[in-house]
Formats: C-alpha cells, sequence, structure tokens
C-alpha cells in the first residue's frame, strides 16, 4: 500500500490477526465491521478493507489450540537497530529481521514480561490508511503488570515520552500521543495476562457488543471513562481480545494513532 499515512517512526501503525481459522475469522469480522477480506500473494496473507481502505492484516496461523490474537506493529527507522534496543531493554527477538519480498521489513519481539509486538519498516506498504472512524482501528494500550519496567523498556526502544493521566500513562513521540499504557489491578486473576489491546471505533459501542455476541463473540468486560466513554473488551469466536470504543470526537484527533481521514 502506498506510504501517504504521514506516520513517524514509534508510533503503532498496524493491527493484524493471527487466527487458525481465517475463514471463520473474515466472517466474524466481516458481519461485526462490514469488512471483506483481500488476499495477497505469499502465504496465504491477507488484508481486511473497509470503504476500500486497508483496516488491518489477518495471518493465516496454526495456533495449536491456542487462542488467536491481534498483534501491533510499530513503524522504526531500522528494523536491526530497533532490534538491538530490544535485546538492551531486557526484551527478546524472536522472529528475526526479515524482509517481505520488498514490502518492509519486520521483526517479531517480546517485551520483559513476554508481551508479543513488531517492529515494521515500511518500503512499498504503508500502514492502516484510516482511523477513527467507524469500523477501524482507533487505540492501543498496554494493559501491564509491571508499569515501572515497562516505563524503562518501551522509551528505550522507541524514544517515548510519557505524559501520566491518573493511573494510566500517554505515551508520545514529538509530543503527540500515540499510545497509553494501564496497570492491571493486583486484585485481578492470574488469567488476565499483560497484553497490547487494539481498540476498533464504532457508531453505538453497546449495540456493536450485542451484535458481536450474537456472533460468537465473549464479553469479557466494561469499562465506562468519563473522559473517553464506554470501553467493552471482548474476545472473538477464536478467543482474540479486543476492545470497542466510540467514534472519537474530532477535538480528540491528536489522542489517536493516524488522523482519520
Amino acid at each position: 500500500m502506498p506510504r501517504d499515512d504521514g506516520v513517524v517512526p514509534g508510533q503503532p501503525c498496524w493491527v493484524e490477526l493471527a487466527a487458525g481459522d481465517p475463514g471463520e475469522a473474515a466472517s466474524f469480522y466481516g458481519e461485526l465491521f462490514g469488512w471483506r477480506m483481500e488476499y495477497e500473494e505469499f502465504e496465504g496473507y491477507g488484508r481486511f478493507m473497509h470503504e476500500g481502505k486497508s483496516a488491518a492484516g489477518l495471518w493465516p496461523e496454526a495456533t495449536s489450540g491456542a487462542a488467536a490474537n491481534w498483534t501491533v506493529y510499530f513503524t522504526v527507522e531500522d528494523v536491526r537497530t530497533s532490534a538491538d534496543l530490544v535485546r538492551e531493554a531486557g526484551g527478546q527477538i524472536v522472529v528475526e529481521p526479515r524482509s517481505l519480498n520488498g514490502h518492509g521489513t519486520l521483526a517479531g519481539c517480546l517485551d520483559p514480561e513476554d508481551v508479543f509486538f513488531m517492529l515494521w519498516k515500511p518500503e512499498d506498504w504503508g500502514c492502516t490508511q484510516a482511523a477513527g472512524r467507524p469500523g477501524y482501528w482507533s487505540w492501543t494500550e498496554l494493559l501491564t503488570r509491571d508499569p515501572e519496567r515497562a516505563q524503562g523498556f518501551y522509551p528505550r526502544v522507541f524514544g517515548w515520552g510519557r505524559v501520566r493521566e491518573s493511573d494510566r500513562v500517554h505515551w508520545t513521540v514529538g509530543g503527540r500521543v500515540v499510545a497509553s499504557m494501564k496497570p492491571i489491578p493486583p486484585e485481578t486473576g492470574a488469567e488476565t495476562l499483560s497484553a497490547w489491546l487494539v481498540h476498533f471505533a464504532v457508531a453505538d459501542v453497546r449495540e456493536a457488543a450485542d451484535r458481536a455476541e450474537a456472533l460468537g463473540a465473549v464479553r469479557i468486560k466494561e469499562l465506562d471513562d468519563p473522559l473517553y466513554g464506554l470501553a467493552i473488551t471482548l474476545a472473538d469466536p477464536q478467543d482474540a481480545q479486543f476492545v470497542l470504543i466510540p467514534v472519537p470526537p474530532p477535538e480528540t484527533a491528536g489522542r489517536f494513532p493516524i488522523a482519520a481521514r
């Protein structure tokens, strides 16, 4: 996809679903968000399209009974240099840097809490082509049991600044908020793991959550934030977790990873 997105290094730029049953995933998200699937020429990779724009990726991964999952890609200037920073900061590289047929270079990483994320240097592929509209990825938040360790790791890797808002930390690039972090309450059960959670905007959060449940999703949690509105966390039919949030008002566009357009 052409790089007309204006995304800067250190910013979340793409989200991708790894699922053992790509057909079921395409059906569920197609019904929920109105997405349609386009398959690429390599390894069965798919792109979810919405209103003619790339919304997310789909990787057909045999999960051996494990849950499917959403993965966040962060754009960087040099994947190998950033991979070295991941190691130096206490993380691991689990997919060594490699080129994807001229589309770009990637690497797969684990942070010190074993949270998976990707590094991405685009060439002729860029990032998601819209955000902050109904049916599009609109926010990214790290849930963590060790916020102090995360605050030492991610700024070292991506050069992020930090702005604290109550118990939430907003990560910034060049003064612009690009992601956030929230601690997992200590009383929360051990089954809740640290993770990057992908948020999708919808016109009506409750209606969309009800529709997702009718399609086979499971509602996990609701949070009605006085500043940001209702957020409902769900697990899709293959147990990949995601969050539904309201469409952001224009005055908060700077909070979102890619300006709505």
